[in-house]
């Protein structure tokens, strides 16, 4: 059977938090209507969040796309996002070039919340940078996440409350938005960011999945194009870490 022609895996989406009941065992919830939002009374701050899963023929459950929540959690994963008032996402993919282990990161934005997402959501690129000389072991997708953040530090303040939809590294993404590690190196996250997560190969149908999927097609694009010239011109070099050996932003030209 064909992929196009497998039948869609149940998704299920769940509302998780953790908590310490007391010696009754009794845990409560409540439940906003006119919302569709319920909200674990006491969890612990950091632990709540909207999940989107389906079961793998193995028994072990596939992420799609994982949103925290500050307090009251959607019941759907497509209105997870709705709760932030502003979302970039960033994605990198990596190649050899010239010898040389490259990557491109590229991030779209979009100011929420909106009525509803219904796929015709305005969105917008944010920026894209070539990363030179990655060094072994270090995963590119993180100094992309620096790169582009670093880009809208002096807006931040003004912004509200902003999700960041990432890619990679979900096992981290709790300790690095409590803040008890950093998202890089040592970096911790801004005050008012935190991480969100959808997979660009299975998220689809919501609206953090859109923008994750739009930033892998082109940071695979502009990777492919930069291997077609085979020149690695204008790249600065990098002096914060031993991560990688150069940077270059690449610029948008506009037409019409």
């Amino acid at each position: 059977m064909s992929k196009r022609n497998k039948p869609d895996r149940k998704r299920i989406d769940s509302v998780y938090g953790i908590v310490n009941v007391g010696n009754d065992g009794e845990l409560s919830v409540q439940y906003d209507f006119e919302t569709d939002r319920l909200e674990i009374v006491g969890a612990i701050a950091g632990s709540a969040k909207t999940e989107r899963r389906y079961e793998r023929p193995s028994g072990k459950a596939k992420v799609v796309t994982s949103v925290p929540s500050n307090g009251r959690s959607a019941f759907d994963a497509k209105r997870a996002l709705l709760t932030y008032d502003w979302a970039f996402a960033v994605d990198t993919n990596s190649s050899e070039i010239l010898g040389n282990r490259c990557a491109v990161c590229f991030s779209h934005y979009v100011q929420l919340p909106p009525r509803g997402f219904d796929g015709d959501l305005l969105w917008r690129p944010l920026g894209a940078f070539l990363i030179t000389g990655v060094a072994e072991g270090v995963n590119p997708e993180r100094i992309g996440w620096f790169l582009t953040l670093s880009s809208i530090t002096p807006h931040l303040a003004h912004l509200g409350q902003v999700a960041m939809v990432v890619d990679s590294e979900l096992g981290l993404h709790r300790e690095i938005n409590a803040r008890r590690i950093g998202y890089y190196e040592s970096q911790l996250l801004p005050e008012n960011v935190t991480l969100v997560y959808a997979s660009a190969d299975t998220d689809k149908n919501t609206l953090q999945g859109v923008l994750i999927r739009a930033c892998d097609r082109n940071s695979r694009t502009l990777l492919d194009e930069i291997k077609k010239r085979e020149t690695l011109e204008r790249v600065s070099p990098w002096t914060l870490d031993r991560n990688c050996t150069g940077v270059a932003k690449i610029n948008f030209l506009h037409e019409g």
